[in-house]
């Protein structure tokens, strides 16, 4: 309820998961190796938006010590990068 009234406020284009929690919660997919790498379209809380999964940046996780996956987390960051709701807000935060 809490992440659905946060939406609902916030109205995103653009949401970065990080981890297989956040994954699932915001896409239903608890594999990292078929979420990172894509942009996922969701909806929620009213709202329909963009979703990039990152892994979770803990230092227990291997999960980037697999080349391929390493490769899909370069992906999710060139889709964020490129993503239009990023680009805004980083040209608002520069003041440009």
């Amino acid at each position: 309820a809490h992440l659905d009234r946060e939406i609902s406020i916030l109205k995103p284009r653009l949401v970065i998961a990080v981890g297989t929690l956040a994954s699932q919660q915001m896409i239903g997919i608890a594999q990292l190796k078929d979420a990172v790498g894509s942009i996922h379209r969701a909806r929620r809380a009213g709202r329909t938006f963009d979703v990039v999964v990152l892994p979770h940046p803990s230092g227990r996780s291997t999960w980037l010590n697999k080349g391929e996956n390493l490769a899909l987390l370069n992906e999710s960051l060139r889709l964020i990068a490129g993503h239009a709701a990023f680009k805004n807000a980083f040209l608002a935060a520069s003041g440009r």
